[in-house]
């Protein structure tokens, strides 16, 4: 086969460029101001309402300050993952800009696997807490939660002070040493309660009245429903999350949003 033949029989099964996500404008980023804000510069007319350069503040997540643990990483992996890259602009459809006049979006970058959403990137990486006022109106919620969700029980980078899994005796001997701070605790469920907060499996032997409290109601779509079926009493189990006590009378707790924060172990034969 000529050159030319094998070039234009090569040609036919070249992969087209994916389309745009619905809804975004190109841009590309100038500088990274730290891990959720950055210049850039549109390509192309901007849309109306938007200058050829905007500062953008990404939604949904909060990384570390600048000088503040992890903060480098944070901004290390943004630019990581958008130099030299078309990024796709989705601007919040609630209000466009904050009270520092920086938009307010998601940027998409396109990889071999698709398009990727920095924001939740971000959040998988254990690099940036979730932010989201008002959950209901968040277009990317239980997304952002799966995400969350994952890194937690992975313990990447913001996660990673207690790697290993804790028991519930650990815990409540110093439990001022893990308020706030994600834990993985593995207790035995004496008994399940539903609640105003949702359901609650609380553990046996808590000296405090430690329990996990199960909220599908923020994501039903993706909950395993066997599990939330299944007869938990007398289980153990691995619950991960933020180790959460703000009062004496409410006791010790960890919120479950998203089904991988809990595990359901297997017995010992």
């Amino acid at each position: 086969m000529k050159r030319g033949a094998l070039f234009l029989a090569f040609a036919f099964f070249v992969i087209p460029a994916l389309a745009q996500p619905e809804g975004t404008f190109p841009a590309r980023v100038v500088r990274w101001m730290d891990g959720d804000t950055a210049q850039i510069r549109i390509l192309g007319t901007p849309p109306a309402g938007i200058f050829t350069y905007e500062t953008v503040r990404l939604l949904g997540v909060n990384t570390p300050e600048v000088g503040e643990p992890f903060s480098e990483e944070a901004t290390a992996y943004f630019r990581k993952l958008t130099m030299g890259k078309t990024v796709y602009v989705e601007l919040s459809p609630w209000e466009f800009r904050d009270t520092h006049s920086r938009l307010l979006a998601y940027l998409w970058v396109e990889t071999p696997e698709g398009f990727l959403m920095v924001n939740e990137a971000l959040l998988k990486e254990g690099l940036a807490r979730l932010l989201v006022y008002f959950p209901d109106r968040e277009k990317y919620y239980c997304r952002f939660l799966e995400a969350l969700a994952s890194a937690q029980r992975e313990k990447k980078n913001l996660w990673g002070k207690y790697p290993e899994p804790l028991s519930l005796w650990e815990v409540e001997s110093d439990p001022v040493r893990y308020v706030l701070e994600v834990v993985t605790i593995v207790f035995e469920v004496s008994r399940v309660g539903e609640g105003k907060e949702g359901w609650s499996l609380w553990a046996a032997q808590s000296r405090y009245g430690f329990r996990a409290i199960l909220q599908p109601s923020s994501c039903t779509q993706v909950w395993w429903q066997p599990l939330l079926d299944a007869n938990l009493t007398g289980k153990k189990v691995a619950v991960t999350g933020e180790l959460q006590w703000d009062s004496l009378s409410g006791g010790p707790r960890i919120v479950v949003l998203f089904p991988e924060q809990i595990q359901v172990l297997e017995e010992e034969k």
